[in-house]
């Protein structure tokens, strides 16, 4: 009866972890998809992580989260507060930024 009871509880510990780490997986491909992957185009790597999750009382969600990356021998990191209601973001703010700026193209005016 104890052997089962172990098992049972142990079987149910590992299910809710895997549920909470298979819901981050899915909110790093969201925020990677929204803001990330644009924010770290051409680094050879970068990687995301969830800081906090927090419920707020009107069902929508604030997350922090972290991304740095390398792009030669340069890093760059960015925190950011996004806002998200279900699987959208509604907003952000950047609360931390470290490394390369971004680039911009200066183009030359056209004359026609």
């Amino acid at each position: 009866m104890r052997l089962w009871l172990a098992t049972m509880l142990t079987c149910t510990i590992l299910h809710s972890g895997l549920s909470i780490a298979a819901s981050d997986q899915s909110l790093e491909q969201l925020l990677r998809g929204h803001t990330f992957n644009h924010a770290f185009e051409g680094f050879d790597y970068y990687s995301v992580t969830i800081e906090e999750d927090r419920s707020q009382a009107d069902g929508s969600r604030e997350v922090t989260a972290v991304a740095s990356g390398r792009f030669l021998e340069n890093t760059k990191r960015l925190k950011i507060l996004f806002l998200l209601i279900g699987n959208h973001v509604i907003g952000g703010q950047v609360l931390e930024e470290a490394g390369l700026p971004p680039c911009h193209l200066s183009e030359a005016p056209r004359t026609s």
